[in-house]
């Protein structure tokens, strides 16, 4: 993870130990615990915004007009503007 290996977690441990005592080192174990399962959270739900408002802007793009030079022949195809995972179940 950050090129820390087993020899260098026990020396961070021991030192913990020594400097916030026996008693006080499960809570704050447990407070950092919940922090990491909060902020991982708060993340995944910004990818999650994030990711859902990109969509909308794609799907909700005005589509582009077509010329037609006689009526019933258009000079460019329809464009949609879904994205390529959906697109390629529509096959035009």
């Amino acid at each position: 993870m950050f090129g820390i290996g087993l020899p260098e977690l026990i020396v961070i441990l021991i030192i913990a130990l020594i400097v916030i005592g026996p008693h006080k080192l499960p809570d704050i174990a447990k407070a950092l615990g919940k922090a990491f399962a909060e902020f991982k959270r708060a993340t995944e739900e910004i990818k999650e915004t994030v990711r859902d408002v990109s969509l909308d802007k794609i799907v909700n793009q005005p589509a582009k007009e077509t010329k037609t030079t006689a009526p019933g022949i258009e000079t460019e195809k329809p464009q949609t503007n879904l994205p390529k995972e959906i697109n390629k179940d529509k096959r035009i």
